[in-house]
C-alpha cells in the first residue's frame, strides 16, 4: 500500500508545484503592471511569450502588448492585490463554458470576489495571452506568440 501511496504522493507536489509556478508568474506579473515605475517593455519582455516567427511585425506586435499592459495597469491601480485570487479555469465550470478552448489546465482567471477582472492562458511559463475576443458569448483568446 505505501508503495501505491508514493507515486500519488509525487504527481500530486508536482502539480501544486506546477500550479505554484503559474499563480507566481500571474502575480508577479499584475504586481509590476501595477508599478508605474516599471517600464512596459521591461514587463512585456519578462512576463510576455516572444514571438520570433513574425520579426517584420515585431514593433507593432510589441506596442498592442504595451498597449493591452497599459490597460491592465490602468484597472488595477486602485485594486489591493492581496484581495485578487487566481482560479484555473478547468476548476471553474462556468469559465469552461464562455471558452471554445478545450485544454482548461493552461487557462487562468483573475477574480476580485466573484467578479472576473483578466483571463490569462500560459504556455512555457509565459503569458501567451491576457485579450479575449467576445464573439456572441463565447471567448476567443487573441495569441501573442505561437
Amino acid at each position: 500500500m505505501k508503495f501505491l501511496m508514493i507515486p500519488f504522493l509525487m504527481i500530486f507536489l508536482i502539480s501544486c508545484n506546477v500550479r505554484g509556478q503559474e499563480d507566481k508568474l500571474i502575480r508577479n506579473f499584475i504586481t509590476s503592471c501595477k508599478d508605474k515605475n516599471i517600464e512596459l517593455a521591461t514587463v512585456r519582455e519578462q512576463y510576455i511569450c516572444e514571438n520570433k516567427d513574425n520579426v517584420d511585425k515585431k514593433t507593432a506586435l510589441d506596442k498592442f502588448i504595451e498597449d493591452g499592459i497599459s490597460s491592465i495597469r490602468e484597472e488595477i491601480q486602485s485594486k489591493d492585490l492581496s484581495k485578487l485570487s487566481i482560479v484555473k479555469a478547468s476548476n471553474d465550470i462556468k469559465v469552461q463554458k464562455e471558452f471554445l478552448e478545450t485544454d482548461f489546465s493552461k487557462i487562468f482567471v483573475l477574480k476580485e470576489k466573484q467578479k472576473i477582472l483578466f483571463y490569462f492562458l500560459i504556455e512555457n511559463d509565459k503569458i501567451t495571452a491576457f485579450n479575449v475576443l467576445n464573439k456572441g458569448g463565447i471567448k476567443v483568446f487573441i495569441k501573442l506568440c505561437n
